[in-house]
């Protein structure tokens, strides 16, 4: 983890970017509502997936519009990725 984070550098940049953030945001929003169902239908159907588990929690960080939201999301997506990680490890994924 550690080497990985040290690769990606330190690089001050908006959580949205491009020409049209507002845009962004309600992409973000939209997606992140989309892949809730899907998450919920799955869990529902008991066929979980990390991939709807962690595509809602990334654009649900990136939907908040505060940023202590935003943050506390991003907290989120990475422990949901470090779970994913762990089941591959120990060959469950």
């Amino acid at each position: 983890m550690r080497a990985a984070r040290k690769a990606v550098g330190s690089a001050a940049m908006p959580l949205i970017g491009g020409q049209r953030p507002v845009k962004g945001l309600a992409h973000h929003l939209r997606e992140a509502n989309r892949w809730r169902a899907v998450e919920q239908g799955r869990r529902l159907a008991d066929v979980p997936g990390w991939d709807s588990a962690l595509i809602p929690a990334l654009y649900g960080a990136l939907a908040e519009q505060d940023s202590q939201h935003a943050r506390n999301g991003l907290v989120r997506l990475a422990a949901l990725a470090v779970a994913a990680v762990e089941d591959i490890d120990q060959g469950a994924a």
